[in-house]
């Protein structure tokens, strides 16, 4: 008897840790989302690119020297792109490493824990439509479109 006592004591214990562990994870969730979320209504954030899809071809992981940044008007595009890329600059132009001011933004919520934004910027050499998707937990996806390339796909977290 005393035996079955002091297991169930300690399952009580194990019990009680584990809810403990379990609502510091929601307060930690919960306190991430309205990071994420005060930072989209900023628009002021950064996403640290991970990993790539291109459109034809196999995806590859990345180094953590590649990211997506706004800043109020403007896009700092710093990705790398792998893909067919038609009627461009001799030795292949920037790419999608640039800086520039946001011709178009338009975000909102797909679902209770998405975002979804849709940025469309001009440079130079092209005009880009970004598609970002971002959760509560700040993982993102980001689709980028253009009229002379190829589309491409990437996937990262927001730096906080």
């Amino acid at each position: 008897m005393k035996r079955f006592l002091v297991s169930i004591a300690c399952m009580a214990g194990v019990a009680l840790l584990i809810g403990c562990g379990t609502t510091m994870n929601a307060e930690k969730a919960a306190e991430q989302a309205v990071m994420v979320r005060n930072m989209l209504s900023e628009r002021h954030y950064r996403i640290g690119v991970n990993f790539m899809y291109p459109f034809r071809g196999s995806s590859r992981s990345l180094t953590s020297d590649y990211f997506i940044e706004v800043r109020n008007d403007s896009l700092i595009s710093h990705l790398p792109y792998f893909g067919e890329a038609y009627d461009l600059p001799y030795g292949g132009g920037q790419g999608l490493n640039f800086s520039e001011r946001i011709g178009s933004y338009a975000d909102y919520q797909k679902k209770k824990d998405e975002f979804v934004i849709e940025i469309g910027v001009k440079n130079s050499e092209d005009i880009f439509i970004y598609t970002i998707n971002v959760f509560d937990n700040g993982r993102s996806s980001i689709d980028v479109r253009s009229r002379k390339r190829d589309p491409i796909s990437f996937s990262g977290e927001m730096e906080f």
